[in-house]
């Protein structure tokens, strides 16, 4: 037996039977609790305006999750999606309004493009400021379509390091309170919204448990830290909801940049990123 099995045995959780291994999101409310937050977190912040930006798009989203897909997929989904979310956006600020412009004038097979070239990471200026506008309407598609997944069918293991609805890696972790979940870590997938199950004090990356540490902003907001490890170099974010009740993943990842920063001087880099902060090549 592994460490790591040593580990999940001690704790009492089976590989994929663990108190339910997957949650996937709740539609209706998702996108609604992340503009809240976002809302919440942008007064006074370093980047008020981006906050207030992605809260922008989080209340378009939260009033589309309710319209019934075209497609039978989320990879074909998302550009209806796209079309209907330009279209429901109020005027823009700035560079914003001209990038939603550009999209709506965009046909098909450029929009594909530009997905591409920003999944392969070798995205222009123009692509890059394109992508929020990209991965909210990919956030649609996979959101409805995660939404729908019979949990219970779904037995994802205890050290799964990729969403095990769209694949997509984490990007945060979260220690749960309440429930059956109760101080349990789930890694929240910032594309579909789904959560699901992970051993803790183990990286997500590479499975190690004995050079695993945690790093913090001083005097940074209470339950925000970075789980790093020594071994693969590679860190994740965590947030305690016991310290806050009102942390959500994708804005509180968003809100705390100046971790990354901290561990990324430390020389450690991201295990998943932010589908709101796309760099280009």
């Amino acid at each position: 037996m592994t460490s790591l099995d040593a580990a999940i045995a001690e704790a009492g959780l089976i590989p994929g039977k663990s108190p339910s291994p997957l949650l996937p999101p709740d539609a209706l409310t998702l996108f609604t609790k992340r503009a809240a937050r976002l809302r919440s977190l942008a007064p006074g912040h370093s980047v008020e305006g981006w906050l207030s930006f992605i809260a922008t798009l989080v209340e378009a989203q939260a009033k589309l999750i309710t319209t019934p897909a075209k497609e039978a997929t989320p990879e074909k989904q998302w550009l209806a999606d796209l079309s209907a979310l330009l279209a429901a956006l109020p005027a823009l600020p700035g560079a914003a309004e001209t990038a939603a412009a550009a999209l709506r004038k965009a046909d098909e097979a450029e929009l594909k493009e530009i997905n591409q070239r920003l999944a392969a990471g070798h995205g222009t200026t123009a692509d890059l400021a394109a992508a929020p506008f990209l991965a909210a309407a990919e956030q649609l598609a996979w959101t409805r379509h995660a939404a729908g997944i019979d949990a219970a069918a779904s037995t994802p293991p205890a050290t799964a390091h990729v969403c095990p609805v769209c694949g997509q890696p984490p990007v945060a972790g979260m220690i749960h309170v309440g429930g059956e979940s109760s101080g349990l870590r789930y890694l929240h997938c910032g594309c579909c919204g789904s959560a699901w199950h992970h051993v803790r004090a183990t990286c997500v990356a590479c499975g190690d448990m004995k050079t695993v540490s945690y790093q913090s902003i001083e005097g940074g907001e209470e339950g925000v830290r970075a789980e790093c490890c020594d071994a693969c170099k590679s860190a994740l974010k965590l947030f305690l909801l016991e310290k806050n009740p009102a942390f959500e993943p994708v804005a509180d990842d968003l809100a705390s940049l100046a971790l990354d920063i901290l561990i990324g001087e430390a020389g450690y880099n991201r295990i998943g990123g932010n589908p709101f902060l796309v760099l280009g090549s």
